[in-house]
């Protein structure tokens, strides 16, 4: 009886964990229909390198670091700016704003992983919407103004204008990977607003650019790829026109040696010119030299490539990893502060932030726990400069100038030794000839 008692129980249990096994894969397949996110925390293999190149410094978009106390200060400039949008609208009431993004609340809730939405009612997310996709549009208008003004030498009108610094970090945090709302809402309320301004996305993102010579409309054009938020379309103008042989990483790929090796077996390097369009991805190697663009390094950098970079792990696998690529080639360039300065003095690297030793820690970090994609972006870079590397005449020239050409103490006893041995080949001449014209002498 007892036995037939157990018997139950554990069928009863067995039931209970088949409801629950089931409920968790029916669980599984509702969140499975869902759209690819786009907008995600940086994973801990990233930030833990450097947490500060991925949080922001003046204000909170989206839902991640809207909590935070330190950002709370510019809610008081998203209000004012909803304000100041509505009154140059000649409109009273948002209204017509919210019930547009209202519209677009489920899709936008798509982009962004689970977790980053707990606790957020709907009307609190189409807030956030609002007051966010506002504030960026504004900031930019506001940002073109404030340029022309600055031309005309008069004063800003706006405190975020009145600091320099305030308007890098606010330029700065509106690229942050972490920091985002889809696009498309702010392609809606630019939209919304067309009666009062005609300016299209080109005129008023290209301040996020980091290639100084990238044409303007390159981010007009990325627009219509419906790029997934701010920094997905700075993303795609860097690499719009940097369209690379692509090298297979599944076979054994070689790296190339330090640029100051490189010079020594006879490579030289050359800073691109100004090619209006040319991204700064879009290094060559031609007839012994590497040609690359200028890589402007400021305080800003540093946080620019690792969103990027981050920006790209989470893409499909099959993706270019165009930023990744890049910084793994300068680290295989840079690994020695002797690196950094060498590509100073070539023109290629510019700095006003520290030397050469802080460009040689900063890129030896960069590129650090980022993966590479499936194909490589330098490869015919990389064959070209090993071919060159492997032809025996440049390598016996690359011995020479590091062991005998690296310091002017060395030339000079180089060169004085020859100087001894041409004056002593000549006494030894001169002593045979000697001994040939008078040999009876010599007797």
């Amino acid at each position: 009886m007892g036995g037939v008692q157990m018997s139950v129980k554990r069928g009863n249990s067995e039931d209970e964990l088949t409801v629950l096994i089931d409920k968790m894969v029916e669980d599984l397949s509702c969140t499975s229909s869902r759209a690819i996110t786009s907008i995600h925390r940086v994973g801990d293999s990233l930030r833990d390198i450097n947490e500060k190149a991925y949080d922001p410094m003046t204000v909170a978009i989206g839902p991640i670091h809207r909590d935070k106390a330190h950002l709370k200060k510019m809610d008081h400039h998203k209000k004012k700016y909803l304000k100041l949008f509505l009154d140059s609208m000649g409109e009273s009431s948002v209204d017509r704003y919210v019930r547009e993004i209202r519209l677009l609340e489920e899709r936008a809730r798509e982009c962004y992983a689970d977790d980053m939405l707990i606790g957020l009612g709907k009307d609190d997310f189409v807030l956030m919407l609002l007051l966010d996709g506002i504030f960026i549009l504004e900031f930019f208008r506001r940002f073109n103004e404030f340029m022309g003004r600055r031309m005309a030498g008069e004063e800003a009108n706006d405190t975020i204008f009145q600091f320099d610094n305030v308007i890098g970090y606010v330029v700065n945090d509106l690229v942050l990977f972490e920091n985002q709302i889809p696009f498309f809402v702010l392609e809606k309320l630019l939209e919304l607003t067309k009666t009062r301004d005609t300016r299209e996305i080109a005129d008023l993102f290209w301040p996020l650019l980091i290639s100084t010579n990238l044409k303007g409309n390159i981010l007009q054009d990325c627009s219509n790829y419906n790029p997934p938020h701010l920094l997905g379309l700075v993303h795609s103008a860097e690499c719009f026109q940097f369209s690379p042989k692509l090298y297979d990483i599944t076979c054994e790929m070689k790296n190339i040696n330090s640029a100051t090796e490189l010079n020594e077996a006879g490579i030289i390097f050359k800073k691109r010119n100004d090619i209006e369009g040319a991204s700064l991805l879009d290094v060559k190697f031609d007839k012994k030299t590497i040609y690359l663009p200028v890589l402007q390094i400021d305080d800003s950098t540093e946080s620019k490539f690792r969103n990027l970079i981050a920006y790209e792990q989470y893409l499909p696998i099959m993706n270019q990893r165009k930023f990744t690529d890049y910084m793994f080639f300068m680290h295989c360039l840079i690994r020695d502060p002797r690196d950094a300065k060498l590509l100073r003095r070539c023109g290629v690297i510019s700095t006003c932030t520290g030397g050469d030793e802080m460009v040689y820690h900063l890129i030896k970090q960069m590129d650090k726990n980022a993966q590479l994609a499936l194909t490589f972006s330098y490869g015919d870079v990389f064959e070209g400069v090993i071919r060159h590397c492997t032809n025996r005449k440049n390598t016996w020239m690359a011995v020479l100038r590091r062991d005998y050409f690296d310091s002017p103490w060395k030339v000079i006893s180089l060169v004085a030794g020859f100087v001894l041995l041409g004056v002593a080949i000549v006494q030894m001449v001169f002593a045979i000839l000697s001994y040939y014209r008078d040999p009876e002498k010599h007797k």
